[in-house]
């Protein structure tokens, strides 16, 4: 165990942050920033006004906003009043909000004005919340209120491999233990780091690694509302930001936009940190030939708030792993025949895990809360690999492991191979069925600008680094690949692609 202390929650992140630094930024968005001291005003005002309208310890007020100061600020000012925050992503369609609705049972939501229609009728009150404008809300303001670390701080729909959303239920004591773990791993500095907040604030990736942790160490967000290539190069120039959480595609076509216009600067970020699908190495180099900092591969998942693992930030890091394990979080390779029992070192199985971070259960569904752990270990649903060194590397999910002529095939070792050719620039593998029961490997396939497809010397290309039952049957090429808005790879979209391409042949 680490001499670390998990006990504050995250009200007293903000409290000491306002405390020790009430006049550093606290946000930057559009042109305009707040302070600390202004931002705790606006949340006390916010609480008031919450209160007034009957919100008490306990309740769930939903949010459905972009990154924003007002997204913030709803946000502190809910948990002020001891009450829980459901968070949901502003694009999804009224079908795809109607059931989460219906299972919190939020009677008050804040919703950004430009899709306040979809959310009608679903909660008793709606407010709409416009980013041009302070959020309208008001009262007698609220001071700072003593959270207890097991309180309920917020609630996160997932969907993992079932595809039926499941609300997942983390503590304050969860959240601020990851915010706390992080700051160790990196040697953050209390009121000196600006933080680039491109990933939405509706997900536990972009919630904990661009807000959370900097309210933790009093840092300015530079909150972006999309992470469109043009306004992070110029965030990065006029703003400098030192810490950046993000996705490969973010930087990728961060790169290409820098590059079209020389005079973006991209230096200033000490820690780039990548996660949320696999980082190609050719994207490492150059981006830390631009930045002059490091950009590092991290995993997690929602039901650990989210981050369990991260490459070292300095000496040892390992490209092409997902790291070591954060303070005081426990990982082993389960063997997926017997998960008492733990892989030996470089043998495949499932990712367990256990940490202060890791969650307690999900919001009413015990079945589906006996069915994520084994003991008191967080069962991920991913497959890796445990290295001497003691570094993790991620193979995939069990779900998505094809099985061919009674071989185990894992995407993602069939993708380094497929993107080692110089033509590939994205590639998604998965099995499609065949009349025997087994499957085919086939794989969706993006080019580089320029170049030209040729199946069988592609073939030939994998033949030299996979064993000949991995070397796809089947490919089919796109313009691009099916993602979430967080970059993450739509794999059962991927896997209907390929379906129905194999089958029209």
């Amino acid at each position: 165990m680490s001499d670390l202390e998990y006990d504050a929650t995250l009200t007293d992140f903000l409290a000491t942050a306002v405390a020790n630094f009430p006049h550093r930024p606290a946000t930057y968005f559009g042109g305009e920033t707040l302070s600390y001291a202004e931002l705790d005003t606006r949340i006390a005002a916010a609480a008031g006004a919450l209160r007034e309208m009957g919100i008490r310890p306990g309740d769930r007020v939903a949010l459905v906003l972009p990154n924003s100061p007002q997204h913030l600020i709803a946000f502190f000012a809910v948990l002020r009043l001891g009450a829980v925050v459901v968070e949901h992503n502003p694009q999804y369609t009224a079908h795809e909000l109607a059931p989460l609705f219906a299972h919190h049972g939020a009677r008050i939501a804040l919703v950004w004005d430009q899709v306040a229609a979809v959310v009608n009728g679903m909660a008793s009150t709606v407010i709409p919340v416009s980013l041009e404008a302070p959020l309208p809300l008001s009262g007698a303001p609220v001071p700072h209120r003593e959270s207890a670390l097991a309180d309920a701080a917020l609630i996160l729909y997932t969907s993992g491999t079932t595809g039926q959303p499941k609300g997942v239920l983390l503590t304050h004591g969860n959240l601020a233990a990851n915010c706390i773990q992080l700051e160790a791993q990196a040697d953050l500095r209390p009121g000196h780091e600006r933080f680039l907040a491109t990933l939405p604030m509706f997900h536990s990736y972009g919630l904990t690694m661009s807000v959370l942790l900097a309210v933790r160490c009093a840092a300015e967000i530079i909150l972006l509302p999309s992470p469109r290539p043009a306004a992070v190069v110029s965030a990065l120039a006029q703003r400098r930001p030192t810490w950046m959480p993000g996705v490969p595609t973010i930087y990728e076509r961060a790169m290409d936009e820098q590059a079209a216009e020389a005079a973006a600067d991209l230096g200033g970020v000490r820690y780039a940190i990548s996660g949320a699908a696999s980082l190609p190495a050719r994207i490492i180099e150059p981006w830390q030939d631009r930045s002059g900092g490091m950009l590092v591969e991290g995993y997690g998942l929602t039901e650990a708030s989210p981050v369990l693992t991260i490459n070292p930030l300095g000496e040892g890091r390992r490209v092409g792993t997902i790291g070591k394990p954060l303070a005081d979080t426990e990982l082993r390779i389960g063997d997926p025949d017997d998960l008492d029992r733990s892989q030996p070192d470089g043998t495949p199985g499932e990712i367990l895990a256990r940490g202060p971070q890791v969650f307690a259960g999900y919001l009413g569904n015990p079945a589906a809360t006996r069915e994520a752990f084994h003991g008191d270990w967080l069962r991920t649903g991913d497959m890796g690999v445990r290295e001497a060194d003691g570094h993790f590397r991620l193979v995939g999910r069990i779900k998505e492991v094809i099985i061919t002529g009674g071989f185990n095939v894992f995407p993602s070792e069939v993708e380094h191979a497929l993107l080692s050719h110089p033509a590939i620039s994205q590639a998604a593998v998965a099995g499609v069925p065949r009349v025997d029961g087994s499957e085919d490997v086939a794989a969706c396939l993006v080019l580089h600008p320029g170049a030209t497809f040729d199946a069988e010397a592609l073939r030939e290309h994998c033949r030299g680094l996979l064993a000949r039952y991995k070397v796809p049957r089947h490919f089919v090429v796109q313009e691009e690949l099916p993602t979430d808005q967080l970059g993450k790879l739509r794999r059962r979209q991927v896997q209907e692609i390929l379906m129905a391409e194999v089958a029209s042949r």
